[in-house]
């Protein structure tokens, strides 16, 4: 392949094997993971391995995933820890059980979503290898509502991983923010994307026009303006697929008798849900609520043909997507008013996605740059 020999890559998700198996490799790690993997068997160039976030070992036996879930071209590392997990504070685990990472069998270059690596037990491996690093920002947990119980923490992980990484890409203009912000202004922009080859453009959308949202649902939601507009549109079907993260969302959406909740959905059967809608809907708050990321949804929607309606988050009105509606939350409800008042179903909007999209070119992007260090 490469000056980076045939040592392949370590990788670092946010969370580990047991999520991407569970999702479908569904989120930027995951995505990234898969296709770092297909580049480096291309190019006979290794393979990836993939350092789970440590785990309870009580909670081992309900953590299995089946072999033929993992990736092609990686291989899971599992670590586990004798620690229990806080009761109240969940997000406390990321840094009670930093120092039960397995360590590196060979040294190999990194790449990490996980800004704790930096003060785990494995970090100081990962410096006197001298290997490159590359540190791919998902989120801003400086602002992350579930990072606020560690927020010290996540402020000394930052530090300590800017200072070192050779390689800082970005999703998102909140993230690149965040890297300036620890004195990282050679950060690269490397905005979210989706592989349009997995979507199939014809619909199969019946009965009642269908709003769709697909991804987590919780406190980056705008519930009241979800409520609202299905309460304003009682002959509109809005699905929503995905884990509920917050408690308190359920009841509100399940009390609405044009909301259907259809549970997670795992990512190989995303595609064929999406072609059961009529339009993708990102109805995120905007401001607080915001924690400096990408919508991959957005991608998504637009891969599958659909017109997709968003509220104007950072950066919606910067991706080069065409077929994306931006509008004040007070203006979604009579935007779809329209849509359905003009058609019995609202076609689909086919235009090509910008090669810049593909997620293949943003993983060759992250390995050209640890390759020049």
């Amino acid at each position: 392949m490469n000056d980076m020999g045939r040592t392949g890559l370590a990788a670092f998700p946010m969370h580990g094997q047991y999520k991407l198996s569970n999702e479908g490799y569904r989120t930027r790690d995951g995505h990234l993971i898969e296709w770092f993997a297909k580049i480096l068997e291309r190019e006979n160039a290794g393979s990836v391995s993939v350092f789970s976030r440590p785990e309870p070992r009580l909670l081992a036996p309900f953590r299995t995933y089946p072999a033929a879930s993992v990736a092609r071209n990686t291989h899971p590392v599992d670590s586990l820890s004798w620690a229990l997990p806080p009761l109240r504070d969940r997000q406390r685990w990321w840094v009670s059980s930093l120092n039960a990472y397995q360590r590196h069998a060979a040294p190999t270059p990194v790449v990490t979503w996980n800004p704790f690596l930096a003060l785990s037990n494995v970090w100081p491996d990962v410096v006197s290898s001298g290997l490159p690093v590359a540190f791919d920002l998902l989120d801003d947990w400086t602002i992350h509502y579930a990072f606020a119980g560690v927020r010290s923490k996540v402020e000394e992980a930052y530090r300590e991983l800017f200072s070192h990484a050779h390689v800082v890409t970005a999703n998102a203009e909140g993230t690149v923010e965040l890297a300036k912000r620890f004195g990282r202004h050679d950060v690269v922009f490397l905005p979210n994307g989706c592989d349009p080859e997995r979507f199939d453009r014809s619909p199969l959308a019946v009965g009642p026009i269908t709003i769709g949202y697909v991804g987590k649902i919780g406190k980056r939601l705008d519930l009241e303006l979800i409520v609202g507009t299905a309460r304003d549109l009682p002959h509109v079907r809005f699905v929503f697929a995905g884990p509920i993260l917050d408690s308190e969302y359920r009841t509100p959406l399940e009390n609405v008798p044009n909301i259907e909740l259809v549970g997670d959905v795992h990512y190989q059967d995303v595609p064929r849900l999406l072609q059961t809608f009529d339009v993708g809907w990102v109805p995120h708050r905007v401001g607080e609520g915001e924690v400096g990321g990408d919508v991959i949804k957005t991608y998504e929607y637009r891969a599958a043909g659909l017109p997709t309606l968003t509220t104007p988050v950072q950066g919606a009105d910067r991706r080069g997507l065409s077929g994306v509606t931006i509008l004040p939350r007070a203006e979604h409800a009579d935007a779809i008013r329209r849509w359905t008042n003009e058609n019995d179903r609202v076609p689909r909007n086919l235009s090509t996605l910008p090669e810049s999209v593909r997620w293949e070119s943003k993983a060759e992007e992250i390995l050209a740059r640890l390759n020049r260090k």
